[in-house]
């Protein structure tokens, strides 16, 4: 198998990069601090044609390969990793919706998300319902004619900007269905505040109160027809996953740069402490482990885009992999730039909270770890 990027990949990818070195390299630290408008970040890059690659052409995108949402994912976290997690949301239910929505659901929502009037938003957390999904508590019942929803989901991403979300629900037969819901203000609807975290901080998670607030009457996805929820919530998990992978790829890439281009010019007894085989040591240690979790990621990304029946544990093996290559290698590099790495003015500080978030983000290691095994099937 060819593992290098094609020449249009590579352009792509280019294309990506120049983005963000213009729209997003100068603006990073303020995303990161919540002092810039999300919502018009967004529309930015939505009007540059960046939030439907993957999606039909027919729909308003550009019918391009899943990689090249897994490249952009990366271009974009080598300046600011937050954005991975909003993209994580949005594209997943863009290609969810690809896969399972009724061709009506596909003309409402599809051209919405691919031109960025909306962001991709999914409710699946409760207080009970975390990575064991099933558990949900949110119910949609029938009252007078009308889909009534009703439930608090927590840690929904994008939620304070996005106009659509697709919810996690029971049904009154208590089956799990995925339900376009409607964001607009409501007195059926609270949406919080943004929470406050460790890392990721520009993309914002809030909870969700729903109280008896009404759905369209073909609101489930797939209108009951073909697979169920399980699989449907699966597959956008693993959507969302490989491009946390991504987001850690870019985190990793930036660390490495910002560690050399500080061991070159760092000067301690008398020359550069790049010279230093212990600093070499580290350097050559990012640098394989992040081509390694690349290499990971990329192929999750081709066996999505194949078809392969291995793209979930692919997913859940690059997501294991890069985002626990992010955490420990964003240290090791921290640890050569020294004091200077620790302050808040520098961006190691910032990707290193990040990187710890990433293994918790869209479900923790310990659950891709779990799925690995459930592949391999000796839990059976």
């Amino acid at each position: 198998m060819n593992t290098l990027l094609s020449s249009a990949q590579e352009a792509a990818k280019a294309q990506y990069t120049a983005f963000a070195v213009e729209h997003i390299a100068p603006i990073a630290k303020a995303l990161d601090e919540r002092k810039v408008n999300f919502s018009e970040f967004w529309s930015k890059v939505g009007h540059a044609s960046l939030l439907g690659l993957s999606v039909p052409k027919e729909y308003g995108g550009h019918s391009l390969p899943f990689m090249n949402a897994v490249l952009l994912t990366e271009a974009f976290s080598e300046y600011e990793p937050g954005t991975s997690l909003s993209l994580a949301s949005h594209i997943a239910v863009s290609e969810v919706l690809g896969k399972y929505g009724t061709a009506a659901q596909k003309s409402r929502y599809l051209p919405l998300l691919a031109r960025g009037e909306t962001l991709g938003t999914l409710a699946i957390a409760e207080e009970q319902a975390g990575s064991d999904f099933k558990a949900v508590g949110s119910k949609v019942v029938s009252e007078g004619g009308k889909l009534l929803l009703t439930g608090k989901k927590l840690w929904v991403v994008n939620a304070d900007i996005a106009s659509t979300c697709l919810v996690l629900a029971l049904n009154e037969a208590d089956e799990l269905g995925l339900y376009f819901v409607d964001l607009a203000p409501a007195s059926t609807l609270e949406i919080s505040a943004d929470r406050p975290k460790l890392g990721l901080r520009s993309a914002s998670t809030n909870n969700v109160q729903f109280t008896n607030h009404p759905l369209h009457a073909e609101a489930l996805l797939g209108g009951g027809e073909g697979d169920g929820a399980e699989k449907q919530m699966q597959f956008a998990l693993d959507i969302a996953k490989t491009l946390i992978a991504a987001g850690a790829l870019g985190l990793t890439e930036s660390s490495l740069v910002l560690a050399s281009e500080h061991a070159r010019k760092r000067e301690q007894f008398g020359a550069p402490i790049a010279q230093l085989q212990a600093i070499q040591w580290k350097l050559a240690d990012i640098s394989t482990e992040m081509r390694a979790a690349r290499l990971m990621t990329y192929r999750a990304a081709w066996a999505k885009d194949e078809g392969i029946a291995d793209f979930r544990k692919d997913a859940a093996m690059c997501k294991a992999l890069a985002t626990k290559v992010a955490r420990v290698q964003s240290a090791e590099a921290l640890q050569v730039l020294g004091a200077i790495g620790l302050t808040t003015d520098h961006p190691l500080e910032r990707f290193y909270r990040d990187a710890k978030v990433m293994e918790i983000a869209e479900e923790t290691s310990e659950i891709q770890k779990q799925l690995i095994a459930n592949e391999l099937g000796v839990t059976k």
